[in-house]
């Protein structure tokens, strides 16, 4: 529950999701990769004025309590850092199961990670191939 009203509606909107199959495939085919320490970070231009983001967890990081945990920190994550993020992206986090994640950590990575992701592609980084 909501402790007081400016709670509400703090949620990412609809449009900054990355939520369809074919959308997330074409991130995983033919975007340009960055990593570090905590997370994994694929992205490519959607042509739109927006980016949207997604978030893929493995089973890897435990039970589903732990997975929806770390999903919920970094759609946090994503959502704080919008305005540093590249706009007109489709962008996927990947974080690394045992790595030691918190909201702080997150938000630094993920916006180093923007910005190395968007200076890859431009410097011709190009696909990233297929997944094995």
């Amino acid at each position: 529950m909501c402790d007081s009203k400016r709670d509400i509606g703090q949620k990412a909107p609809r449009a900054f999701r990355l939520s369809r199959r074919a959308d997330i495939d074409k991130v995983f085919a033919d975007g340009a990769t960055a990593r570090d320490s905590l997370a994994i970070m694929i992205g490519r231009p959607n042509g739109l004025g927006r980016s949207r983001f997604g978030v893929g967890v493995s089973r890897r990081h435990g039970n589903a309590v732990a997975r929806n945990r770390v999903k919920r920190l970094c759609r946090e994550a994503m959502r704080l850092s919008r305005p540093e993020l590249p706009v007109g992206w489709d962008i996927m986090l990947l974080p690394k199961a045992g790595a030691k994640l918190s909201l702080s950590a997150l938000r630094q990575a993920v916006v180093s990670l923007g910005r190395r992701l968007v200076d890859r592609a431009q410097a011709g980084g190009g696909p990233r191939g297929r997944r094995r």
